[in-house]
């Protein structure tokens, strides 16, 4: 009996790049799997996924992962044996969500925060919490040259002109990130910031030379040259789970993170390997840019420029505590634990077998799939005449 994995393929984005290592993780641990793909991005996709797409068949037969965000195309596996992996932002689902969500044997959770907020929004079908993780081979601890001033680093999957896009964009607090550098770094010319962003122009960032934009979209596996680049890291999105935060502990640098929503999960297990940021305010959150749906926190800029400060004034203690952070992912946020995670989950609420599944051990270091090379980033210095 096989499982069926539903969702999108692109090792560079989101969901889709969870989707690959969630396929293969479930494949290396026993079980047979089957791609269903709502979209297929070869670049940078491993020869192994590859196999299990050719080898998949046209019908199913067996437990369906849909793993996604709420689509139409749910309705097509609401008969089925079907298990749902998703996540949410704010502290209340859209309109319609839980009633969706209700017709699967069970829902797979990035973080407890998630799992929360889908209970309190009227989910009554169980809910586990398997996190999500990083690959060690893409993600390894690096070794970064000392260097004048601090580099600074924000990834935003999302941006629009003028912080725009009410619901999407703006739940990533770019202002607040960029506003705490500046006050924080006033007069450094020795800081930079780089801003690594899907979207953007320079004339949408304030006038600043020690700011770099990078627009690229990179089809690899992993960016984890840009954290290599960086001495301190921002995580200030609200997020369901806060992929590039852990992406950026896993390489050893020190995080400063907003610790509400999915990013509170990590900030509580690793306490003192993160610079945590309470919120200082909660915001309206509109889903899409129209629905209200719960509220989400705000960092405080003061704050935040706090944490970069004592960065700056304390150089080794904070390489030490990204190295500790570096230790502490690798070890319990691995993403090849996530696949036999999920055959547990599946194994537990589909009165099936439990698929033959063999656990990672931690003293073996697994393969990391094959990648393709794509063209270099192209990056932006805002400097105006």
């Amino acid at each position: 009996m096989a499982i069926t994995v539903v969702g999108e393929f692109a090792v560079y984005s989101g969901y889709a790049s969870m989707n690959e290592y969630l396929a293969l993780g479930m494949h290396r641990a026993g079980a047979r799997v089957y791609l269903r793909p709502q979209y297929l991005d070869v670049s940078g996709c491993s020869g192994e996924l590859l196999g299990l797409w050719a080898r998949s068949a046209p019908h199913l037969g067996g437990p369906v992962v849909y793993s996604s965000w709420m689509r139409p195309d749910l309705e097509c596996y609401a008969g089925s044996d079907l298990f749902v992996r998703s996540m949410f932002e704010a502290s209340q689902l859209p309109a319609g969500w839980a009633a969706r969500l209700n017709r699967a044997r069970a829902i797979i959770a990035p973080t407890r925060f998630v799992a929360d907020v889908m209970r309190t929004s009227g989910v009554s079908v169980p809910v586990e919490v398997v996190p999500d993780g990083i690959d060690p081979q893409s993600y390894p601890l690096l070794t970064r040259p000392e260097r004048r001033g601090v580099t600074t680093l924000i990834v935003a999957a999302v941006y629009n002109r003028n912080y725009g896009l009410p619901g999407l964009a703006d739940r990533k607090h770019l202002p607040e990130g960029i506003a705490a550098w500046q006050r924080a770094f006033e007069g450094d010319d020795d800081a930079r910031l780089i801003l690594k962003c899907r979207w953007g122009e320079p004339e949408d960032f304030p006038d600043d030379p020690r700011i770099t934009l990078v627009t690229a979209e990179e089809r690899t596996r992993g960016i984890a040259h840009w954290y290599g680049q960086a001495d301190v890291f921002l995580a200030l999105g609200s997020e369901g789970f806060g992929l590039p935060m852990i992406e950026a502990m896993a390489t050893g640098l020190p995080v400063i993170a907003l610790s509400s929503e999915g990013q509170r999960d990590v900030c509580t297990d690793a306490a003192g390997l993160v610079l945590a940021v309470p919120p200082a305010r909660f915001e309206q959150h509109l889903h899409e840019g129209r629905e209200p749906c719960g509220v989400r926190g705000v960092p405080s800029v003061d704050d935040v420029a706090a944490k970069l400060r004592w960065v700056a004034g304390h150089r080794a203690e904070a390489a030490a505590m990204g190295r500790a952070a570096s230790e502490w992912v690798h070890h319990h946020r691995n993403v090849w634990d996530y696949g036999p995670g999920v055959l547990e989950v599946i194994g537990r609420h589909s009165g099936r077998a439990r698929f033959g599944i063999r656990r990672r051990s931690r003293a073996v270091r697994r393969r990391s799939p094959s990648t393709a090379s794509t063209a270099g980033p192209q990056s932006h210095t805002f400097r105006r005449a």
